[in-house]
């Protein structure tokens, strides 16, 4: 067979293959269009298990004048600072009014001994605030109709035997009976009787769980439990197929620019202490703590959460109301969050941080602090400093609710 003939069948034989490869590749990723609605629907429900949910184009805050004048921004300065001052707040505090600042200043230090200054960017843990986060997620679940708040925890978490007269609503408003699981290993951390770099693995939480009896028959009381929250993250993971921690941080953070939060309590950048005298204490392991108050922010970051969560970015309306009032059940705590007519708030201590978030209804006003110092006294200064605020900021309004409530008391 002469040369020039070898190479020409040689170069019909890869000329037929490369189209053979190409018809393969158009019948695999170009469907037909009677089957293209199909292969749509295929991809959403893949996207949906694998991928971050979209992230919007992040609003960057516009500079403009202060809808409140210099006068009253300088009152709000002098007392925030006083009221902080007076409870030895170490830490990030700030005030908002829809999308104005109008107070954030970070107070002392983020390192005690070695005298290093706190920032404005600091990240710290923020303990039981984390449950608004694990309410959501659950929310948002119900809402996409992937759960229901009404079925029984065993339905997605089998093992939880105790919990199988439990609903998913239950846990969410912290009236399901169940003990407490934090309170008895925290103690056990502190008393020696569980190495400090142990973790806490979920086997581990749902042996201890059946072993345990009901303090009330669920619905009957209320009673703040960290149990509740833990089974809540089991039950996200059940759902979404993905890890709690993914799902938030791809569901939540991401999409809300939230870059500086994350779920691991080791990503902190400031030393934290058990109180105002700088006592040193020990640094528990996010899986102790897991759905129920793992998380790590800023104050920064905290108030984009809440700027989305109450405007409805991140639940519905008709999801938004039951998260923040009041349920059927009659007791004052939502969807992580305790609730009044006025406000929902939330508080969160670790063993060596304290937080605090809080949502006025009436004037958008937000209120955080988050402090490197397990001082307890910064959630009635907190309550405190969000009335001082709108009695200096709303005094006509103040005045004529007063009015109003003078009359009825008559």
């Amino acid at each position: 067979m002469k040369p020039v003939f070898k190479i020409s069948l040689i170069i019909c034989f890869f000329a037929v293959l490369a189209g053979l490869m190409w018809a393969g590749s158009v019948k695999t990723y170009a469907p037909s269009l009677e089957t293209s609605a199909e292969a749509d629907i295929s991809i959403s429900d893949s996207e949906k298990t694998t991928e971050k949910t979209t992230r919007p184009p992040e609003k960057k805050a516009e500079s403009s004048t202060s809808q409140f004048t210099k006068k009253k921004l300088d009152n709000i300065d002098n007392m925030v600072s006083d009221k902080l001052s007076e409870i030895k707040f170490n830490g990030t505090f700030l005030v908002a009014v829809g999308d104005e600042i109008i107070y954030h200043k970070a107070i002392g230090y983020s390192d005690a001994k070695k005298h290093i200054p706190l920032s404005l960017d600091t990240r710290y843990e923020i303990g039981s605030c984390s449950k608004q986060f694990t309410a959501a997620a659950v929310a948002k679940l119900a809402q996409e109709n992937k759960l229901s708040l009404n079925d029984k925890v065993t339905k997605y978490v089998k093992e939880a035997k105790l919990a199988k007269n439990i609903t998913v609503a239950q846990l969410m408003n912290m009236c399901s009976g169940l003990p407490d699981y934090l309170n008895q290993y925290i103690y056990m951390l502190e008393a020696e009787e569980r190495d400090t770099d142990a973790d806490f693995s979920k086997k581990e939480f749902l042996e201890w769980l059946n072993k345990q009896g009901l303090n009330f028959q669920p619905g009957q009381f209320f009673a703040y439990s960290n149990t509740n929250y833990y089974l809540l993250g089991l039950i996200i993971e059940e759902v979404s197929g993905k890890p709690y921690e993914e799902y938030i941080a791809d569901e939540i953070f991401y999409p809300l620019y939230m870059d500086n939060s994350s779920l691991s309590m080791s990503d902190t950048n400031c030393s934290g202490y058990l109180d105002s005298d700088w006592t040193e204490g020990i640094k528990v392991d996010s899986s102790y703590f897991y759905s129920a108050g793992e998380i790590v922010s800023t104050t920064t970051d905290m108030l984009k959460w809440m700027n989305a969560f109450s405007r409805g970015n991140v639940l519905g309306s008709e999801m938004l109301k039951k998260a923040t009032h009041t349920g059927s059940d009659g007791f004052n705590y939502g969807f992580g969050w305790f609730v009044t007519n006025d406000y929902y708030y939330h508080t969160g201590n670790t063993e060596l941080y304290y937080a605090i978030d809080i949502f006025n209804r009436k004037h958008d006003m937000k209120i955080i602090g988050l402090s490197n110092v397990n001082n307890t006294s910064l959630q009635k200064t907190g309550l405190n400093i969000m009335t001082a605020v709108e009695k200096e900021l709303f005094p006509s309004e103040k005045n004529k609710t007063d009015k109003t409530d003078k009359t009825t008391k008559r």
